[in-house]
């Protein structure tokens, strides 16, 4: 599918500007397009801190930089590239009418990807011919640092262009995570989840900004860090206690969101507890007390350099900037 080493970036606000600066950190040359001139013009400025971030004495800030070329016209950007990214503003009807004009301009092997964060391929590419070199590849703030990457298929994706998203994210050392198109994808639709019950928290008065916070940093923000969400109820709890507490919590709230789920069901019937009986979401080969070693040493390790780097006194936070009741 790659028949050249150029991409083209459609939008050079913040995002597109750390975007095209990561591509061109691992050697593939970027042709960013704007039709906001100013934006172009401000690439520079923009790009300043990514490049020093990047920058190694094998790929300094000057090579980095020069990978990097200006295009006003869309034609002449797109020509060439085996990948054009977008990475406009999140409107609808703006990325519609790219989307239908890159379709016309860009040969069909060339890949089509959008960088949404919430609007979902069918209705972009709902005037598009050739949908099926279209892939959602959607960035994590800040980019070109969280090397997780969400890969976003429609019905009409083949299977072997998320193989493609997943082999040219190794390229730039990120890693593709594949979901099906649906509202807020995967990493906002967890993320979201969160966020609401903790501003739902907030107004109830059950605890300080300060309390939550330091509930998620230094107790669940370490083992997902670790592990992720399905691994650390693995190694932490039967999947009979799950399932016991979140049907208690839904008998206490009536919240549906609190409803334990089918698939939870499936795993207690089959026996799958966790890593306690050797399976769960994850299959283990080693007996528990080991994986409970290991477990405890690495969750050790963690919080004693999160500890040692005190973050949270680190980052500038003005006290008292901010009242508990908001």
């Amino acid at each position: 599918m790659q028949s050249s080493n150029r991409i083209s970036i459609v939008g050079a606000g913040f995002m597109g500007s750390v975007i095209a600066t990561l591509y061109a950190r691992y050697g593939y040359q970027v042709v960013l397009h704007d039709e906001d001139v100013s934006a172009l013009d401000a690439y520079g400025e923009r790009a300043l801190p990514i490049v020093e971030r990047l920058a190694s004495a094998e790929h300094p800030a000057d090579w980095i930089l020069s990978n990097v070329t200006m295009e006003r016209t869309l034609e002449a950007a797109v020509d060439g590239a085996f990948l054009v990214h977008e990475i406009v503003q999140e409107d609808l009807a703006l990325k519609q009418h790219l989307f239908e004009k890159l379709d016309r301009v860009c040969e069909p092997d060339v890949v089509l990807a959008t960088n949404t964060s919430s609007f979902l391929l069918t209705d972009i590419c709902r005037r598009v011919r050739h949908r099926e070199r279209v892939l959602g590849i959607h960035y994590v703030t800040p980019a070109h640092i969280v090397r997780a990457v969400e890969i976003i298929a429609a019905e009409f994706t083949p299977p072997a262009l998320v193989d493609w998203g997943r082999t040219f994210l190794e390229t730039i050392d990120h890693i593709g995570i594949a979901c099906l198109e649906r509202p807020g994808f995967l990493v906002n639709r967890i993320q979201f989840a969160m966020q609401s019950e903790i501003h739902r928290i907030m107004d109830e008065g059950l605890a300080s900004r300060e309390d939550i916070d330091a509930a998620v940093r230094l107790s669940l923000g370490p083992r997902l860090a670790l592990w992720g969400p399905l691994l650390t109820e693995d190694l932490v709890a039967s999947k009979k206690t799950a399932l016991a507490v979140t049907d208690y919590l839904h008998q206490q709230t009536g919240d549906p969101n609190f409803a334990s789920r089918p698939v939870l069901h499936k795993l207690v019937e089959d026996g799958r507890l966790g890593a306690a009986s050797g399976k769960g979401w994850y299959e283990f080969d080693l007996d528990h007390a080991s994986i409970v070693s290991r477990r405890d040493s690495q969750l050790q390790e963690l919080l004693d350099w999160l500890r040692q780097k005190n973050a949270v006194q680190n980052i500038g936070i003005r006290s008292g900037s901010v009242a508990n009741s908001l």
